[in-house]
């Protein structure tokens, strides 16, 4: 066979050219390869750049809110404040299940519940941090008044939304370990800080939020923290600190934020922030992105310590009206309940809601930013009240009618099958206009804070400082505003300081049922072992009667923390 010998020379020759050409190339690479290690990378973003500019930090607040649409946060929520307690039932008590355990007060350290309240709450403070560790390298192109107004604003809202997380740690677990707002190696494991230092941080988190957010959003922007918000929760986190029957400062500071929300008192920004001087004023302002002082211009406005807070007169309401003012479904009975569907959004009642948007392209769970609230009233109820329950619930209030029994009439002509002897709050119910396409994608807001609530803690407040008759005018003007759904004209009678206590408590429970809250309430009365040891002795698998003193006012860390800390994250007593 006779060989083509220029194409064999042809081949040799790309043969050898390629392998001069890979020589090379090794070569200049290996001579290179310091220089090119050595050069700065400017087309990619690094922690250096990442949060420079509003946007960016924009972007990673939008995250912090996004655990709170979460299933992972939300499913261990009603849990927690609501099937724990004694206003509900469950369809899953027995305790072959980590939820019947739960619910029977039988668990152990391990429960999954137990450990997914803890992990989901320090995922949404570990996400604020990244927010409020990197506030400072943001970089503005103008000195405007309005640029630093808008990262401040970001930067109020990553406080609050951090205070509400651990918020939810400290009245589940006690103290907690405070993580570092930057994470380190050496950081990773952190001992449990004590309940009264957790209360501390979690206090000044909320005081300078207060002084940091506006009164109010445009109305494209419904749905971010307030500065209502804000002081509502402090006084709510105020509370908890205190003791009923015991005078105290937390009470002291309640009654008078109490006054400036719903009375219209004037409060200055230095005593939001219980202003001591310590710190220079200046040095505050800077420190949370006010405008510098050396860069104001004649008009911008200049915060001082003295300087009144912005009212919050108009802004919420005990009314059933909407986002406009308008009476929800025109003013009629159902306009109670209309304050937690699609038209009350926003409403007047409300201080600080989760936002919830249908996807409508099939996804649920935490793929998309709707809620998975049909399995409370659609057919796969997990939890329900009785007949029994809700007599002694509401006795003969009004709005006991504001739920439904199996086979019953929704508002708007849906019949509820829900199980024979089962009773649902419609406060769960998703109007038929509003329901979603898909399931697990309802678009419905969560109400976390009403106005209803910062009112009764007031009034409990009031009570608690000698301010009787105050206590009792506020408490009355929320039943009033009940007694405008059909025409009542019972209040609530003048008496001793218990008596007017007891019926703050028990207008708290009727107004806030079913809002996932109860559980959490009966342990900061101290009442949770009386009310469930009650509660258990008239059920037949004994429900709450294992509740045990001293112990199950907090639950226990989770087991994997202890054991992943080497015992530096101490357990609670009696676990």
């Amino acid at each position: 066979m006779k060989t083509n010998t220029n194409n064999h020379i042809d081949s040799l020759s790309i043969v050898g050219k390629a392998l001069r050409c890979l020589f090379c190339c090794v070569f200049l690479s290996m001579a290179s390869c310091s220089d090119f290690l050595d050069k700065e990378i400017t087309g990619n973003a690094t922690d250096q750049t990442y949060y420079d500019t509003p946007y960016k930090i924009q972007s990673a607040l939008d995250a912090v809110y996004d655990v709170l649409q979460s299933d992972s946060y939300n499913n261990q929520e009603w849990r927690f404040g609501e099937a724990m307690a004694d206003n509900v039932l469950g369809t899953d008590e027995g305790l072959a299940s980590q939820m019947g355990q739960l619910v029977m007060f039988r668990f152990n350290t391990s429960n999954t519940w137990i450990r997914q309240r803890w992990e989901v709450n320090y995922k949404g403070i570990h996400r604020a941090n990244q927010v409020i560790a990197n506030i400072d390298r943001v970089k503005l192109s103008t000195d405007a008044y309005t640029a630093y107004q808008q990262v401040r604003r970001i930067y109020g809202q990553a406080k609050f939304l951090r205070a509400f997380f651990y918020f939810n740690l400290v009245k589940t677990y006690g103290g907690v370990p405070i993580r570092p707002e930057v994470e380190t190696v050496d950081s990773l494991v952190i001992p449990r800080s004590s309940r009264e230092a957790c209360y501390a941080y979690i206090e000044k988190d909320l005081r300078e939020a207060a002084i940091m957010l506006p009164v109010v959003w445009g109305s494209q922007e419904t749905g971010k923290v307030t500065r209502g918000a804000a002081i509502a929760l402090l006084m709510k986190v105020l509370m908890y600190q205190a003791q009923p029957g015991v005078p105290s400062e937390k009470w002291n500071e309640v009654a008078r934020l109490g006054s400036y929300f719903v009375d219209d008192a004037v409060l200055t920004l230095g005593q939001v922030l219980n202003y001591d001087g310590k710190e220079e004023w200046e040095s505050l302002r800077q420190r949370l992105w006010f405008k510098p002082r050396e860069l104001n211009a004649d008009t911008d406005p200049y915060e001082t310590a003295d300087m009144p807070m912005e009212s919050l007169k108009n802004v919420y309401s005990l009314e059933y009206r909407d986002y406009y003012g308008q009476p929800l479904d025109g003013g009629s009975k159902w306009s109670y309940v209309y304050q937690w569907y699609a038209d009350g959004e926003f409403c007047r009642g409300s201080v600080f809601e989760v936002v919830f948007k249908e996807s409508a392209d099939g996804t649920n769970g935490d793929t998309n930013e709707g809620a998975g609230m049909e399995h409370f009233a659609v057919g796969n109820t997990v939890m329900y009240a009785t007949s029994e329950i809700l007599t002694s619930l509401f006795g003969d209030d009004i709005r006991k009618e504001f739920t439904i029994h199996h086979q019953g009439n929704t508002p708007d002509g849906e019949i509820w099958q829900g199980g024979e002897g089962r009773h649902v709050s419609l406060k769960w119910y998703t109007p038929r206009k509003d329901q979603p396409q898909y399931a697990g994608d309802n678009g419905r807001n969560r109400r976390i804070i009403r106005y209803a609530e910062v009112v009764l803690t007031y009034a409990e407040a009031l009570n608690e400082t000698g301010q009787r008759e105050a206590a009792l005018a506020q408490l009355n003007k929320c039943k009033a505003q009940v007694n405008t759904i059909n025409g009542s004209t019972k209040l609530y009678q003048p008496g001793s300081y218990g008596y007017v206590r007891d019926q703050i408590w028990q207008e708290r429970r009727m107004e806030m049922a079913f809002e996932w809250d109860r559980y959490f309430d009966l342990v900061r009365q101290g009442q949770a072992a009386t009310v469930l040891h009650t509660f258990g002795r008239s059920r037949p698998n004994s429900r709450g009667l294992y509740f045990r003193v001293g112990v199950n006012e907090v639950l226990p860390i989770p087991q994997n923390e202890i054991d992943l800390s080497n015992g530096v994250v101490e357990q609670n007593p009696g676990y």
